[in-house]
């Protein structure tokens, strides 16, 4: 399968991506239109688990994938309809199994669903119920075997289907009742490692004070997301992005006179970690930090300079890249809504298109695409 790469700045082989599809039971549901409802419904649904949370580098998306998708992650899902996404995280392991609880409750919420999960090692679940597994179930005979499906684990028996594909997979979960469904012990060892999620991701945030330029204080007050642009930025830097920080064109503007106002700023305790670790030497443009004497405010002041470093290099390299003056990616989304009949052809200004914007404007404050928009926004773009 294609992996997506795994930097803001540089592709690189990804070892830290989980991937996942959502398939529905009935055949019918292959228009686009449909997948498209069933997209937000779901994205509805863990809206309350995922408001507010700070993702480490993307949050939790879906596509729709209707056939023929050839570029399609998931190469033998293409001729299936469903829905599919991956969330990279990096060194936040609570990124990934947060994610791992959102499918199990999607898979709830939703019983004529099957989901599949997995990530570069393959079927990572196995991994936690290893001591509980039949012997005949290893890497090389899993595939097309493990599911998600009305928050249990189901497992293809062998003896059943020897050589499944994909589509005798999803049928025999969907219509053999229990006879897929895993052992009690497997499903206890794998519930057990998301037993505590939500609220462990929720404790894996902690609010930081920071010293930043007035610029910076404004973007992260109008859109907090995006401080995980910022971490990435300044923990994947590399010479040519340097380049950038060196200058600081964009968020200090007036070198060394720039004002440092102190925020508050929320991040997960591996964004907190990349920040302190490394050594990085302030630009010679950056306004003057409190010395190290005064130890709260040079805390302060270096965590907050990482940060206005992480953003310029972003917002430069996407500025070289020619990310800017792309227009509303908002309307782009909505355009792209009506031209796969997502609006069932309503009216507009009725009160059933005006639920269905509702959902999708809903489903896009939760994406990627918003924080992109949002950076676009607040950076001048």
């Amino acid at each position: 399968m294609e992996f997506p790469s795994s930097s803001i700045f540089s592709p690189r082989p990804s070892d830290d991506t989980v991937f996942y599809a959502i398939y529905p039971d009935s055949p019918t549901v292959t228009a686009t239109a449909t997948l498209h409802s069933l997209h937000l419904q779901i994205l509805q649904t863990i809206s309350p688990f995922t408001q507010d949370y700070i993702w480490q580098h993307q949050p939790f998306t879906l596509s729709v994938s209707a056939p023929p998708n050839p570029s399609c992650p998931c190469s033998s899902s293409s001729n299936l309809p469903h829905l599919h996404g991956h969330l990279r995280y990096g060194d936040n392991l609570d990124d990934e199994w947060f994610a791992v609880f959102l499918l199990f409750q999607i898979s709830l919420r939703f019983p004529s669903l099957s989901l599949r999960l997995w990530d570069s090692d393959g079927d990572f679940l196995l991994i936690e119920a290893a001591f509980h597994l039949p012997r005949w179930l290893n890497p090389d005979t899993s595939n097309h075997r493990l599911f998600l499906r009305q928050g249990n684990l189901h497992i293809v028996p062998r003896d059943r289907l020897p050589h499944p594909s994909l589509a005798d997979s999803l049928a025999f979960v969907a219509n053999s009742g229990h006879e897929s469904l895993a052992s009690d012990a497997i499903q206890r060892a794998v519930k057990k490692r998301i037993e505590d999620y939500p609220k462990r991701a929720r404790r894996n945030m902690h609010k930081v004070r920071v010293r930043v330029p007035v610029s910076v204080a404004r973007v992260l007050k109008h859109e907090p997301r995006l401080i995980s642009l910022a971490v990435e930025g300044f923990y994947d830097r590399d010479v040519d992005t340097m380049k950038f920080a060196a200058k600081m064109e964009k968020f200090v503007e007036r070198g060394a006179t720039e004002e440092l106002v102190c925020v508050s700023v929320k991040m997960s305790r591996a964004m907190f970690a990349q920040l302190v670790q490394q050594r990085f030497q302030a630009p010679k443009c950056y306004p003057t930090m409190p010395s190290r004497v005064e130890r709260e405010g040079f805390v302060e002041a270096e965590l907050g300079m990482k940060i206005a470093c992480g953003l310029e290099m972003v917002y430069q390299q996407r500025k070289r890249d020619g990310v800017e003056g792309q227009g509303s990616t908002w309307e782009a989304f909505r355009k792209s809504l009506e031209n796969s009949g997502y609006f069932q052809g309503l009216l507009p200004g009725s009160s059933e298109y005006q639920r269905l914007v509702q959902s999708a404007q809903e489903y896009y404050r939760n994406t990627s695409l918003h924080s992109q928009a949002r950076l676009e926004l607040e950076l001048g773009y």
